[in-house]
């Protein structure tokens, strides 16, 4: 890995929320460490480790760079942890990043090198390579990279799919980030906060070659829970269905795609999806037609 200059670049704020993640955390702060020091990038790069009330204090004694550590009182959710990061960080620009998802060998300085490029650019979009396993499948998010000097399509879209993937394929500028709220979602707490963000954005950067990496393999991931999948899905139905033609029906919508998780919940949501699931097919139908369309 070559060294790049420190002089102009600009400030990167990683933030990192963890709980009961430290082997993860580890791994994904020896990545960070190893890629500062072979570029010289200690003084462009920040990282805020927030401890969301680990059973077990987070340990970072093994970071040969600075890392700012913070505990909560509390077990507070992600949304809560990245806030207090954000509100603790000085960067330009900030990043989000999973305590058990790690980043490309040259992810750090091909990320400061395009910010460098682009200085105005209020959200920057990379690649990912999804690992289950054995698998290792290399992922863009298509619709976002087609559309990126257009960024009311991509507002509309994000009513109806999260063209966005997730957080750690996204750099936010800190003036985007002050205007949005770190909603509390049970999940699609990424999908949330895209919503905000694009109401202000005015200058959007797709860079698919730069990769992160996505460990789908985790137990702990949102995706894997039932209740707070569909959970979430209600949640943000309340702020995207003002944005859309269907209104509250958007929630009929964002229940179809949750099917799997409605079946594996069981319970009055079961019962409700089983009485109405012609109205619910036909409405999937319509939102899906129109989406695509638009």
């Amino acid at each position: 890995m070559q060294s790049i200059t420190t002089r102009a670049l600009p400030n990167l704020s990683i933030i990192i929320p963890v709980y009961n993640r430290q082997e993860g955390l580890n791994r994904l702060l020896s990545s960070l460490d190893n890629q500062i020091q072979q570029c010289a990038l200690d003084e462009a790069v920040e990282i805020v480790v927030i401890d969301d009330f680990s059973l077990v204090p987070v340990n970072i004694s093994g970071a040969e760079v600075e890392v700012l550590l913070e505990r909560n009182g509390e077990n507070s959710g992600a949304p809560f942890s990245r806030s207090r990061g954000f509100q603790l960080s000085k960067g330009q620009y900030i990043h989000f990043h999973d305590s058990d998802d790690s980043i490309s060998e040259q992810w750090l300085s091909d990320v400061l090198e395009e910010l460098k490029s682009f200085p105005n650019v209020d959200i920057l979009m990379t690649g990912r390579i999804d690992v289950d396993e054995e698998i290792q499948v290399a992922k863009s998010q298509k619709y976002f990279h087609k559309h990126v000097n257009c960024p009311e399509k991509i507002k509309s879209r994000l009513v109806y799919r999260n063209c966005m993937g997730p957080l750690g394929g996204v750099v936010f500028s800190r003036r985007i980030l002050e205007s949005i709220n770190f909603k509390p979602f049970p999940s699609c707490q990424d999908w949330q906060m895209y919503t905000d963000a694009v109401e202000n954005v005015k200058v959007l950067r797709s860079r698919p070659d730069i990769h992160f990496i996505f460990n789908k393999t985790g137990d702990d991931r949102i995706s894997h829970d039932a209740r707070k999948k569909i959970l979430g899905h209600s949640q943000l139905a309340k702020i995207t269905a003002p944005k859309s033609p269907f209104k509250k029906s958007i929630r009929l919508f964002y229940l179809y795609t949750c099917k799997q998780h409605v079946f594996n919940k069981g319970g009055l949501i079961l019962a409700f999806y089983k009485k109405n699931r012609l109205k619910i097919v036909m409405m999937y139908i319509l939102v899906s037609v129109y989406w695509r369309l638009t």
